[in-house]
């Protein structure tokens, strides 16, 4: 038993202990059997009571009322559950405690048998290193708002869509894309958005606009500088993300009608917009919970030395169709 816990780097034996089993399994030239690997870990599923949650995501508390994101939120969740029951894991969630709490959280965690933690999308960005004990879990997030610690991410490919989306609009005939985000939103996504602008406008035969950067945090947009921006920058459609109804309706109404720019959405579906990208959140969800599975059942837990990336391909769609 021993030996297996160390192989599946589990913390119930010393760190000490698993490194030195660890390192004579390899100058054994020990290779686990997957058949065997996956029968084992199909009779521990089995052996679970029913109402156990193997897998929990983790959500910030109010994380409900962030606008535009919430609906994101929940799909990404659709995603994550139905993929986790299919595979034979129960999946349960549980807001972030305050500080003063932490210590709780763990034992709830210890005590429903969880293995496996998503960490889902999050209004503002967090530092979690002390959270959890992160070495009894295997981790993933489906957010770019953690800022530690640094586990396996999946995430929107968010530079290929805006590529893909501008791309859509100079078919449509539109020369001059704009995009108006919150900076703060801009530096979570990594600038891959203002990126993928930056690059249309130089090799994508558009005239350029430069991006609104709006002062607010988070992805809505309510910053009022941005009617003097769509006033002198003049573009033919704007990319947005969330943006508030009042200020966008009343920096349209302040242009001329037929110099209204038209908006497309970044994060389809928009009450803002007609057409845009889905961002595809179940399928976000579903890739997370694969991988977090594989990781379960391979014992790979704790902090990754060399995290990874992973990101899923957006797709245009239009209310019109």
């Amino acid at each position: 038993m021993t030996f297996s816990l160390a192989l599946r780097n589990r913390p119930e034996i010393s760190a000490a202990t698993r490194r030195r089993l660890q390192r004579l399994a390899r100058l054994r030239g020990y290779q686990p059997d997957p058949t065997i690997a996956k029968l084992m870990q199909h009779l521990r599923l089995s052996s679970q009571a029913r109402g156990q949650a193997n897998i929990c995501g983790l959500i910030e508390a109010g994380g409900s009322d962030d606008g535009g994101r919430h609906e994101f939120a929940i799909r990404v969740q659709s995603g994550l559950k139905k993929r986790a029951e299919s595979l034979g894991f129960a999946f349960s969630t549980m807001e972030l405690p305050a500080e003063a709490h932490r210590a709780g959280l763990q034992r709830v965690l210890r005590s429903r048998g969880v293995e496996g933690v998503v960490i889902l999308p999050m209004p503002r960005q967090r530092d979690l290193s002390a959270l959890l004990d992160w070495e009894y879990y295997s981790v993933v997030s489906v957010t770019s708002s953690v800022t530690a610690p640094r586990v396996h991410t999946v995430t929107p490919n968010h530079f290929d869509n805006i590529i893909r989306a501008c791309r859509r609009l100079t078919e449509e005939g539109y020369r001059r894309i704009g995009l108006a985000i919150s900076r703060d939103w801009d530096e979570r996504v990594r600038h891959r958005w203002a990126g993928g602008v930056a690059w249309q406008n130089a090799f994508g035969r558009t005239e350029s606009v430069p991006p609104f950067l709006g002062a607010g945090v988070g992805p809505r947009l309510a910053d009022p500088g941005f009617a003097a921006w769509l006033d002198s920058h003049r573009p033919d459609v704007i990319l947005v993300e969330e943006i508030d109804a009042t200020l966008l309706n009343r920096a349209l109404a302040a242009v001329a009608g037929r110099r209204r720019p038209a908006v497309f959405a970044l994060d389809w579906p928009s009450a803002r917009a007609t057409r845009g990208m889905d961002q595809r959140p179940e399928e976000i969800g579903s890739v997370a919970i694969e991988i977090l599975a594989g990781m379960v059942s391979r014992g790979e837990r704790g902090i990754p030395e060399r995290p990874l990336s992973i990101m899923v391909d957006g797709e245009w769609v239009s209310s019109l169709r």
